[in-house]
């Protein structure tokens, strides 16, 4: 399951399962390589769109906190 989901943040960068899975295959053994080439596609595309995104501020980009959502500690803007 840890490659899913390893593949599933990989996907949501590149927006290509194959582009995803080449990223992730540089990464790994022979062994953990071959369990890779075995998730089907369709497992990858699930795990992507079921995962919750953290927000994200509108300028800069930067993750926000969840108990602090109106403020960017990075750029200090105020997204309410």
């Amino acid at each position: 399951m840890r490659h899913v989901y390893a593949l599933a943040e990989l996907y949501l960068r590149h927006g290509d399962v194959e582009a995803a899975r080449d990223a992730y295959l540089a990464s790994l053994d022979a062994d953990d390589g071959l369990a890779v080439l075995q998730v089907p596609p369709e497992a990858v595309v699930e795990a992507a769109q079921s995962r919750k995104r953290a927000p994200r501020c509108k300028r800069c980009g930067a993750r926000l906190s969840r108990k602090r959502r109106q403020r960017c500690s990075r750029c200090g803007v105020t997204t309410a």
